[in-house]
């Protein structure tokens, strides 16, 4: 009687190991699908074109006396900030710092610009986002390194980690 039991037990938690089983697979089939749900945070120095203008007074000396003269200088401003960046399937969003997004520039969803030409590889993540008609930039993430790069008229580089969404403390 102990060894017809000991095997209906054990027929049991194989049965239901299998619908484990099943199940697992069903959603990693189900995730496959619906593609990945990358949410990332990433820390580096940001570049952007800085525009200044200076005014004074220099002497003339074809008129042997002070003129006023305003300039415009043009620099680049550089700077530590972070950014966020959002793939849900074939889709993705970046989340800019105010101090990069320009003056004059397109509508974004609650700071969250979508990527376009969105390409997402197995080593690496690629698209573009438009902040107005001349700036477009594009978007590289190494998914080994962690290294994100945003080139255009404003850069940025650094180091992404995931965000899973919970508290640190």
């Amino acid at each position: 009687m102990t060894a017809i039991s000991s095997l209906l037990i054990a027929m049991a938690f194989a049965a239901q190991s299998g619908q484990y089983e099943v199940a697992g697979q069903y959603e990693r089939q189900e995730r496959a699908q619906r593609g990945e749900d990358i949410q990332l945070v990433c820390y580096g120095e940001a570049e952007k074109t800085t525009l200044e203008n200076h005014s004074g007074m220099e002497w003339d000396y074809d008129k042997h006396k002070y003129v006023q003269k305003s300039t415009l200088e043009t620099g680049k401003s550089h700077f530590d900030t972070a950014v966020n960046v959002s793939v849900q399937g074939s889709a993705a969003q970046i989340r800019l710092p105010k101090q990069l997004v320009p003056p004059i520039h397109g509508d974004s969803n609650n700071g969250w610009w979508d990527l376009m030409d969105l390409v997402v590889g197995h080593d690496e993540i690629r698209g573009r986002f438009q902040l107005n008609s001349l700036n477009r930039p594009t978007v590289v993430i190494n998914r080994r390194s962690g290294v994100i790069t945003v080139d255009g008229m404003i850069k940025f580089g650094g180091r992404c980690d995931a965000d899973d969404g919970h508290r640190r403390f």
